[in-house]
Order: structure tokens, then sequence, then C-alpha cells
């Protein structure tokens, strides 16, 4: 088989789309539909407004689309119109419309008025919109942009921020009387091979204007079979939530584990007057965790390695917006590389990811967006500092951290997967003068995440540096975090190691950094950055997945899968012309209600079958039927931009209409191929012209600005040696008087900063901290191939500078031929900078 593609049997989302539907509550995807236009149109709010020349787009939706790598994308607005059916017989009832999260200021229309606006980009919201239906016919507009704000979390972050509606509409229509929007939350507190206790705690809401006599019943199954029960008479005083509680015991459990994921269903049902008024379904796992300073993390009583990688969640093509198909496979490729564990960095994911590491079995850490990163620092874009600088933004930013720690962990707190709640990302790559609050934020998180879940610890990712990793009950550590926290005295894992810049094919290889391959009898576990290519604003850092954007995997991928389970990595491709192309799909069956994609797959082989290392132009062009490439009908792979690779080509197909698909593969010389897939869903395809969208306007002027900061502050540090009280990470920190110093006089000792990504450097200045002491410095772009800038001697007093460089580096590095002397700062600025 070809390298990576084809390997894996993904599942079909539409066998996991959510939360059963009940008689008494119904929901319905409102993702089909839509008409989508770049700018700002305050008349595109009324009904009658004419959208004939907009654009039709399905939800998922993100601003990017078609997305590649660039590490620029379009700031701006968009508007949405959408129109939707109200049914006379839900007089009497609730009409609420979900959104799976919006990209990060929503304005939400219905028939011309506004009934309801978010702020925040990764957590999803409800609005009521009753009052302001009618029957039949409605129009919903949206008005969306992602400008940066300074209120809301993250305000810094080397992702690209795109816009857009980019997970699921839903449509609810709910009883007055009701169970909460999540309002059910299921902790196993007790398990052994004879007993689980699993207890329930229900939020029910009385929205009518009466008391009201109900009574909750609750039901366990176990593969569809009865396990336990109970019934609680309730009563609900008028606009009033009402919290209970029961607990149910389980003889002889079947506890969850990533090698076994068994999920029970807890079905709830309110009652009013013998009538079910409310029903609610949802899959829970029995299980325990517990994370230890000196002995690691337990599952279920028994010790467990915790080993994976971080994950982000866009695309190639469809940029954030993603179907349920594509997570299900994001979490099917981290699993078949032999992993048990996910960081969703950084930011809360999809709802839709947990379940899936539910249901497939992968340990989840589900991070909060609290975030900094490192080099320049400017307000104005997702470089700025972590924390707000000026007092007058500082209570609303707070107040936006809550509510996403809040949103998300009311979201996922029934996910046997999910066993750590991260209050942010390396949030030290602040401005100094607010570290203090910064820290006193993360704190608070902290507490109030306990205080939502005591279930699980609150941890703080990216905690190696300003005494962050000792605010929460998890420590994780990024990059040099693993050698310079050596049985740190607090639970914690290896957040982050690797950072390898790679395309494909790429080299088979591990990439273990700082021996992160030690399993040490204190640390819980590692987690590779990254488990698959992203979009970034950063040069270079959005080529580190060890499975590319396309989700075609690496040969380091294949490296983990033959380490970890023994399966050898294909041949690498054969240096043969090609003389056919093959053209495959994962499912022959699709959906079209926005939940569900095809992925295909293309192979140049040459007369033996083998693939050949070759990257002509490929075309993909939909021939009959709705599919579609985030492009379009049509999509050219090239080796320019990078689509093609080795033989291996790679992209997501979806459809709103349903029919028979034809999708035809072709490249000059080679006869073209075709294959078939039917989409299913309620509106068949005949032939409509469809405006399918071409991209953004514009991507000028959306690249971070060019400080007069040095670049390296707070990056990375890696060293050969160090004494206690010396660490190397002093070096790229200014605001410490220490130095490195290594822990002998032999020659040969270095300390190295990682820029975390090649970036164009102008100027490097180093403060040696000893009269007459020679030293070399190098800089490289991979950390493997040096290139000398000279040798130097250092005097104590004025630092060295290397100007007028205009070279592309990564790293930086001061290596001493003789007796060392210490190094107290090494300062990095990009061509266009200052010092």
């Amino acid at each position: 088989m070809g390298e990576g593609v084809g390997v894996l049997q993904f599942v079909d989302a539409r066998e996991t789309a959510g939360r059963a539907q009940s008689a008494s509550r119904i929901s319905r995807y409102e993702n089909r539909g839509w008409r989508f236009a770049f700018g700002e149109h305050p008349d595109a709010v009324e009904p009658a407004f004419d959208d004939s020349a907009w654009y039709d787009i399905g939800i998922p939706h993100s601003f990017a689309a078609p997305a590649d790598l660039a590490t620029s994308f379009y700031v701006g607005h968009g508007v949405y119109r959408h129109r939707f059916a109200v049914e006379p017989a839900w007089a009497g009832r609730r009409i609420v419309l979900e959104f799976g999260a919006v990209f990060q200021h929503a304005r939400v229309h219905v028939n011309g008025r506004l009934v309801g606006e978010h702020r925040g980009g990764y957590t999803p919201f409800h609005v009521d919109v009753t009052e302001v239906v009618v029957d039949g016919e409605n129009l919903l507009a949206v008005e969306v942009d992602n400008e940066w704000d300074a209120e809301l979390a993250p305000r810094a972050g080397e992702h690209s921020f795109n816009g857009g509606i980019y997970r699921d509409v839903k449509l609810h229509v709910v009883d007055p009387v009701r169970v909460d929007w999540w309002g059910t939350a299921i902790v196993t507190t007790e398990l052994s091979e004879e007993l689980a206790v699993v207890s329930v705690t229900t939020e029910l809401v009385n929205g009518s204007d009466a008391v009201v006599q109900a009574e909750l019943r609750q039901v366990v199954l176990l593969e569809g079979a009865t396990i336990a029960s109970g019934i609680l008479p309730v009563s609900l005083p008028a606009g009033v939530r009402v919290t209970v509680q029961q607990s149910f015991a389980i003889d002889g459990p079947r506890a969850w584990h990533f090698d076994d994921p068994v999920l029970h269903r807890l079905t709830t049902s309110l009652v009013v007057d013998g009538e079910i008024v409310d029903e609610t379904d949802e899959r829970f796992g029995i299980r325990t965790i517990r994370f230890t300073a000196d002995e690691g993390f337990f599952l279920n009583g028994r010790h467990v390695w915790i080993d994976g990688a971080n994950a982000h969640q866009d695309h190639a093509g469809w940029g954030d917006g993603v179907t349920h198909a594509a997570i299900a496979r994001d979490v099917a490729l981290i699993k078949a590389a032999g992993m048990n564990f996910v960081r969703g960095s950084h930011y809360p994911h999809h709802e839709q990811f947990a379940v899936e590491c539910d249901r497939q079995g992968l340990l989840f850490w589900s991070e909060a967006p609290l975030w900094g990163v490192g080099g320049e620092s400017r307000e104005g874009f997702w470089t700025a500092s972590a924390y707000p600088v000026e007092a007058r933004h500082e209570k609303a930013f707070e107040q936006s951290c809550i509510e996403a720690l809040e949103t998300m962990i009311r979201v996922n707190r029934n996910r046997p997967s999910v066993i750590a709640w991260s209050v942010s990302n390396e949030p030290f790559f602040t401005d100094a003068s607010v570290m203090d609050k910064t820290r006193a934020l993360t704190s608070r998180l902290v507490e109030h995440a306990r205080a939502l879940d005591p279930s699980r610890p609150a941890a703080v990712g990216g905690a190696q540096r300003g005494g962050f990793d000792h605010l929460g009950d998890l420590a994780g550590y990024n990059g040099d975090g693993a050698a310079l926290f050596k049985d740190p005295g607090v639970p914690s894992l290896v957040s982050e190691y690797g950072s390898t810049v790679e395309d494909r094919p790429g080299a088979f290889g591990h990439r273990y950094t700082d021996g992160v391959e030690v399993r040490e009898s204190w640390r819980s576990g590692i987690a590779l950055w990254c488990a698959f290519h992203h979009q970034s604003i950063i040069n270079g850092m959005g080529h580190m997945g060890f499975i590319d954007h396309a989700r075609i995997p690496l040969r380091s991928w294949h490296w983990y899968r033959e380490d970890r389970l023994g399966i050898p990595a294909p041949p690498l491709a054969a240096d043969a012309e090609p003389v056919r192309l093959e053209l495959r799909s994962d499912r022959d069956v699709i959906g079209t209600e926005g939940l569900d994609d095809a992925y295909l797959s293309v192979r140049l082989l040459d007369a033996s079958g083998r693939v050949v290392d070759r990257a002509p132009d490929v075309r993909l062009e939909v021939v009959a039927g709705d599919g579609r490439f985030a492009s379009g009908r049509e999509l050219v792979f090239s080796a320019e931009a990078g689509t093609i690779a080795a033989g291996l080509a790679a992209a997501e197909l979806r459809a709103y209409y349903a029919g028979r698909i034809v999708v035809r593969a072709s490249s000059n010389g080679l006869p073209a191929v075709e294959l078939v897939i039917d989409a299913e869903g309620p509106e068949a395809w005949v032939g409509q012209d469809i405006a399918l969208i071409t991209g953004p306007p514009s991507k000028e002027g959306m690249t971070p600005s060019i400080d007069f900061a040095s670049i390296a502050a707070s990056r990375p540090v890696f060293s050969d040696s160090w004494l206690p009280f010396a660490p190397p990470s002093v070096v790229t920190d200014p605001t410490q008087p220490l130095a490195w110093r290594p822990a002998d006089s032999a020659p040969g000792h270095w300390v190295r900063v990682d820029l975390e990504g090649p970036r164009s450097i102008e100027r490097i200045v180093v403060h040696a901290e000893r009269t007459v002491a020679p030293y070399d410095v190098r800089v490289s772009e991979d950390g493997r191939s040096f290139h000398e800038l000279g040798s130097f001697e250092g005097d104590g007093v004025e630092p060295l500078i290397i100007d007028e460089l205009a070279r592309t580096v990564r790293y930086v590095e001061v290596r001493f031929p003789a007796e060392p002397s210490g190094i107290s700062l090494i300062e990095v600025f990009e061509s266009g900078g200052g010092h």
C-alpha cells in the first residue's frame, strides 16, 4: 500500500452524530443552504434583501477556505444568510438556535431583528428566537468578524485566526420545562472490580409562569440493557433553575479504557402529569484518574504512561471549518500511530472531538484559550501580550477567560477521555508589567476549574517559565521544559516536545528531544509537537506535524507506528515514472447535513503498482452531482503549492444535495480515472447553478507587525549541561540577573536558543559574562546543519553584536572551544527590527 493513504478505515460520522433525539425534544442541523458574502452588508439582515449574487456555502465554513499554509490570512467581516422553517405544531414551546462556534464576534438576526450577540471564538452558544419567528419560512442572518480584540482570549497565539461560522448550527424545539443545556454531570465516585458508584447531577429549568411538579426518571444502559435506574420527584418553582442529584450502584462494572473504550448511556426523562416533556441522552464512561508527583498517571487504579501528540483543528482546504468525519479521521490517525493521548492545542475544540476520543479510545487534554506567543509584542494582532497591558481591558478579558473555561468544562464534563482541564498555554509570554496579574488570573482560573469539576486536575500548559508550573494541579512543560524540570515535585508531563519543521516524505525516525524517550517514574508522559501541519502566523511553525495538512502521514508517523505497534513502515516511493493514477475514497456514501465528507486520495503508480517519487500536477474534477472541494468543483494538486509530494495527494469532498457524485482525476500523459460516491439527504441534486466560494478577497496587511523586541525572549533554550541555579533558560529572559554556566570547565560546552520556527534574522546580540572567554557563534535553519558566524571573545562589559546577517535562522548557538564562561543573555532581531 502507499505511504499513509488508504491505510486506515475511517468511521462514518452519521453513526456518531451526537445525542439521540427524543419525541419531546426536537433537534435538527441547519448546516445546509446558506448564502455568504465577505464585507459588511447592514441591509442583508432583512428578509427582502437580494442575495442571489452571494456564494452558496454550507456550514461548517471558514473565511480561509480554500485554506493553505500561508502565514497571512483575511481579517475582516462576513455575512451569512439562511432560511429555516418553523412548524405550527411548535406553538407554546421554545425555539432555540445553537451555534457550535463562531470566530469571533457574532451578531444574530432573525427576520430583521437582532436576537443575540456572542463574543469569543471557540465555544458554543444558544440564542432563543421564540418571540421573533413566524410559522413557515424565517430568515436567519449572522454578521461575523474576526477582528483582533484586546478583551478576548486569546490575545496572542501562533495559529491563523480565521473568521466564520466554522462549527455546526442546530435548531432545537424544547418545552419550557426541561433539562438545561449540557445540564447533566456524571461522575464516577467509586470503582472496583465488584462495584462502581456513579453520581448524576441534573440541572432543570422551569421557563413557565407557574410551579411545576415533575418526576425525573433516569436509566443507565450498557449495550441496550438497563443496569440501573432511579426516579426523583421534583418541585420546580417558576423561572428558577433547580439542581438535583442521585447516585447509581453498578455491580461488576465495565470500566472505560483507551484499549477498551466501552461507553454507557444515561437517558433522562422529565415527566409532568404523566407526559414526557423533555428527554436527553448522554454517553459516558465509568473510570477514575489520578496524577501524582512521584509515580505519574493512573487510570482505573493502574499506572499508565501517557504517550501522544498535540493537535490543532484546521485541515487543508477547509481551514477551521471541518466535519465530524474529518474530526474522526484526526483521532483515528493519532490512535493508529500507537498513541493513547491528544492535547487539544490551544483552545476548546469541537464537542465532537471529545466524542470521538471517547468512542475510539484516546485520552484528551482539553485547553482554554489563555495563550501567549514569543517574539513581537504589539497591540492589534495575535502577537500581543497574553494579558492586557492596559488596565481598562483587564476586567472584560478575565471574564472572557472565565466564560470560555466554564463552557468548555460544561460541554465536555461527561467525556471519560478528558483527563485534564488546562487553563492556558505559555501565558508567561506577557508583558513584564502585568506578569503578576497573569499569574493571578491563572490561579483564579485554576480555582474556578476545581470548583466546576473537582474530579479532574486543573492543569497549566506551557508552564516552563515564570513559576506557572506550581499554580495548578498538573504542570505541562513545553520545549526545553523537559530538561529544565527534572522531578519537579508536582504532577507533570511534557506537553510539547519535538518541534521539527519537515514536509513529506520526511525522515524516518523519532522526534525526541531532551531525553523524553526515557520513561522517568515521576513523569506522567509526553506529547509530541505536533500531530498535524496547521495554519500559522509564524513561518515554518505550521510545518511541524508528523502528518501533513491534508492528513497524509510523514515518515516519522510511520516510525512511531512501527515502534509502538510493530507495523512495518511502507517502502519509500520508487524512483520510476508513473504509468497510471489511482483514485480512492474512504467511503462510498456520504450524508448532506454538513457532518460528513469523503476523504479522496490520489496515488501515482508505476507498472508494478508501486507509488512513485514524482509530483506532477493532478486535477480532480466533479463531473456529476453536488461534490464540493474547498476550492469548488475543481482542485489542482501541485508540487509548487506543496499539495502533492512523493506520488501522493489527498482532499476532502462534501455534498449538501443528494445524488450520484462522479469525480475524475487526470494528469498530463496518464489515463484519467473516475470514482462514484452516493450522497444521501433530503433534497436531491438537479443540476443547480451554485456559486461556489473562491476564497477571501485579500490577505494583504494581515501579517504581524515587526516590533523592536528580541524575538528570542522566553523562547526554549537547550544546552549540554548547567550548574544548579544557572539554567540555560535565563539566556532568553532579560528580567533575570543570572547567567547560564555549564557544569564544569571542560571545552566543548554549548547553549542553543530555539526560535521555534525559521525567521529572517538581521542581528544577534550575545551578552557574555566573563572577560576573554573565546566562543563560537553558529546558526542553523534545521538544527542539523550549522553555519559558523565566527569566533569571538567577550569582555564582560559590552555585548557582542553580529549585524547585517540577512539569513533565515531557527537556532542560534554559542559554543566554547576551550574553557567556558557564562552567557547571561542572547537576543535575536528580525530583519526590519532593531535593538
